[in-house]
């Protein structure tokens, strides 16, 4: 469910985009984050994991803030996040009935193989509402071009 990628090491990443889908061309990036629907998604503070007890296990008791943002593929999301010098990477795909909450805590969630995951987060009102934007139009940019 998760992966340190904190070294660029290449098989790594082709299991994180087994799950994920491929990256987005470069040019693709760059007409999307002209158009205002940048690939990378606003940073909020993690709150708190569900469904990845081994992830949260190395938060516990940490007491520095722990950073998470998104990255858009062809076919999901690719969630980052930041424990210690590690840095760990969550695959999404689109078909893993993908939520986001729209009020209250905001919550991306999703179900992998029956294990329901939760990665709660925390911003400012702005940052989150600038989040829940993203993560509709990155939505909706991927049911478009099914």
């Amino acid at each position: 469910m998760h992966w340190n990628v904190t070294y660029n090491d290449p098989n790594r990443w082709k299991e994180v985009h087994a799950f994920a889908g491929p990256r987005l061309p470069w040019c693709k990036g760059i007409r999307e984050t002209v158009a205002g629907r940048s690939l990378g998604s606003p940073k909020l503070d993690l709150v708190h994991i569900t469904g990845i007890p081994e992830l949260q296990a190395l938060r516990d008791g940490l007491s520095e803030r722990t950073a998470i943002n998104f990255l858009r593929t062809a076919e999901g999301l690719i969630a980052f996040t930041k424990v210690r010098l590690e840095v760990y990477a969550i695959p999404i795909h689109w078909n893993e009935a993908v939520s986001c909450t729209q009020q209250g805590d905001l919550t991306v969630a999703f179900e992998r193989d029956g294990h329901r995951v939760e990665l709660v987060m925390r911003g400012s009102k702005s940052a989150e509402a600038r989040f829940r934007n993203w993560f509709e139009q990155a939505a909706n940019e991927f049911h478009v071009s099914d």
